[in-house]
């Protein structure tokens, strides 16, 4: 406990910093966009109907004219309070236009991490118990050819097949972002899916490897000729051990989540944080696109966080070399 606690404090000041260069690095990135929200908010059969005087006071009335580093350190200050201001065309406060999105792509991941954790630990279980045998090698294969696969690919794919085909699915999600939360999760099963197919195969192979160096272990063979049962040792010894390096797998899982939330969500109309980047991007709605991408920077951070906090608890090799260290 006395070593987890400078490492989080090490973290968190790391943290800070990274923090700190996304938010200069999403500032510079919206700055270089073309045009700003008050001419991309404008249809371009309307724009030629304002002087250059009328652009220049709606771009001053919205602050769009200030200094580069006023406007930066204005940014910096609202993400950090986690005080996100208002779009610039309606003037509606950010959270309102990220809340329900957010909530929608939090139960995406969620249920997302769900099913790859639960899909990953039987498949690395029953692979791991006879490795080279047909069974392995089947699981092995597959989750190679998907894990070269994006995610775009697979989630046209499953449109193709799904909704095209057989029928089974709607191509696109008509709910909206506010929709009831079960019918959220009703039509997120394909994009649930799509998300895990690619990071599935990820953890597949870590846990597979862990469970095999595992199950070829000192302590399992003499815990086998003790004539413990073959389950016990592979559920009690070689699974606990096998997940510790799943753990990281996992955090890198949370991040991936993110960049491809973004894509999934754009193919199956999914209402989440990802559309809305995109209309966010679209509209030039600054402050949108700086909150989210803010809010993404910190989820991953915590999910590292927690996922070394977990390493440091749980596996006493660890905790031996932070001692030593």
């Amino acid at each position: 406990m006395t070593r987890m606690i400078p490492m989080i404090g090490r973290r968190l000041a790391l943290s800070f910093v990274i923090l700190s260069l996304t938010a200069l690095i999403v500032f510079l990135g919206t700055e270089v966009l073309p045009g700003d929200a008050i001419t991309a908010t404008i249809p371009a059969e309307e724009l030629a109907f304002y002087t250059p005087q009328q652009i220049a006071e709606m771009r001053h009335e919205y602050g769009l004219d200030r200094p580069v580093y006023l406007r930066f350190l204005e940014v910096w200050q609202r993400l950090f309070s986690l005080d996100f201001g208002t779009t610039i065309v309606k003037r509606e406060p950010v959270y309102d236009r990220i809340l329900h999105p957010m909530i929608n792509s939090a139960i995406l991941a969620g249920v997302s991490l769900a099913v790859m954790l639960a899909a990953v630990i039987v498949l690395g279980v029953l692979a791991s118990l006879r490795p080279g045998g047909r069974l392995d090698n089947a699981i092995s294969g597959t989750t190679l050819f998907t894990y070269s696969m994006p995610d775009f690919v697979v989630s046209n794919i499953f449109v193709i097949v799904f909704a095209v085909w057989l029928g089974l699915s709607p191509a696109v999600i008509f709910a909206s972002t506010d929709a009831p939360k079960l019918t959220i999760l009703a039509a997120a099963i394909l994009p649930v899916v799509a998300l895990c197919v690619h990071g599935a195969a990820y953890q597949f192979r870590l846990l597979r490897t862990g469970m095999i160096e595992a199950l070829n272990s000192d302590y399992a063979e003499r815990a086998q000729l003790a004539g413990v049962p073959a389950w016990r040792i592979c559920i009690g010894h070689a699974l606990p051990s096998a997940l510790i390096p799943m753990l990281n797998g996992t955090a890198a899982f949370v991040a991936s989540l993110l960049s491809g939330s973004v894509v999934v969500e754009a193919v199956f109309k999914f209402p989440g944080i990802g559309s809305e980047l995109l209309r966010a991007l679209a509209q030039r709605e600054i402050p949108i696109i700086q909150a989210i991408a803010f809010l993404a920077a910190l989820a991953v951070i915590v999910a590292n966080l927690i996922a070394d906090i977990a390493v440091l608890a749980l596996d006493p090799r660890v905790r031996t070399s932070s001692r030593h260290g």
